[in-house]
């Protein structure tokens, strides 16, 4: 399994959490999104690779501005 782990600052409602969980679950391969709203954080999960810069265009999709998470 791989992760991807973001930082979503402007991520602050239940609404955005449900916007960025939707917009990351259809990227083929995910197996599972983890949205913290108090910490502001995204885990996406796969079962293979995934492109970082394309996650990353499906949240700012989304209308959020991601960034990578160390």
């Amino acid at each position: 399994m791989r992760e991807i782990r973001m930082k979503v600052p402007d991520m602050s409602c239940g609404h955005c959490v449900g916007a960025i969980e939707g917009a990351l679950s259809k990227l083929e391969g995910v197996t599972g999104v983890e949205a913290d709203l108090e910490n502001k954080t995204v885990i996406v999960r796969s079962d293979r690779d995934l492109d970082p810069q394309g996650a990353m265009a499906s949240v700012s999709g989304a209308g959020y501005t991601p960034e990578l998470a160390e």
